[in-house]
């Protein structure tokens, strides 16, 4: 609020509100006029109280009230608001300023203006009533690891091709002892060197 000069077009309009009747912009315009002797124009008038009824732009927008009726809006000041002054009133359309008169100290002095405040953020002073922790989720039981099944040791078959060699030297022995006898019973008996050099023979093949 200026300490010297005029008042604003929100000083003079907030000052019509308060005489707590239901008006419409045109109204305050020419109420301003008789009253002040200052022209305000209509549209002036219509987009300052579009923005001081507004709480999301200002506190004193939730002691604002606007009803439609026809094309056009009316306005008024709820009833415990009346008893503001004028400064207090204009102070609350403020954001900063040294030693202005904030929501916190109207809803203080003024309790009847709490019901009009709709949510606790808007309440300075007031905390929101913290939010309970979720539920932890039980931990889920840790089912028991699967016993490993011990393979048992296997012995490996031989393969044909060694079966086929084992066989077959088998019978290269079995041919050389039938050869020996036969060869015994052609000379007629043993004979050492005749057995040695059968040997003898049979190893160069």
């Amino acid at each position: 609020m200026k300490k010297q000069g005029k008042k604003s077009n929100a000083q003079l309009i907030i000052g019509v509100l308060l005489t707590g009747k239901d008006l419409k912009s045109r109204e305050i315009s020419e109420k301003i006029a008789e009253t002040e002797g200052r022209t305000i124009n209509v549209q002036d008038v219509a987009s300052m109280l579009s923005k001081i009824s507004d709480h999301n732009k200002c506190h004193l927008g939730y002691f604002i009230e606007r009803e439609q009726k026809g094309n056009g809006f009316v306005y008024h000041m709820v009833q415990e608001a009346l008893a503001f002054s004028e400064k207090k009133a204009y102070d609350l359309t403020l954001k900063t300023g040294k030693d202005r008169y904030t929501l916190a100290q109207a809803l203080e002095e003024f309790p009847g203006l709490n019901q009009y405040v709709e949510s606790p953020k808007a309440r300075p002073g007031v905390k929101d009533i913290p939010k309970k922790p979720a539920a932890k989720k039980a931990a889920k039981a840790v089912k028991p690891a699967k016993p490993v099944k011990k393979e048992k040791a296997t012995v490996k078959p031989l393969s044909e091709s060694k079966v086929a060699a084992s066989v077959s030297e088998d019978k290269k022995v079995e041919d050389m002892a039938a050869r020996l006898i036969q060869k015994i019973d052609e000379l007629g008996g043993l004979n050492l060197n005749v057995k040695l050099s059968f040997q003898l023979e049979e190893a160069e093949k």
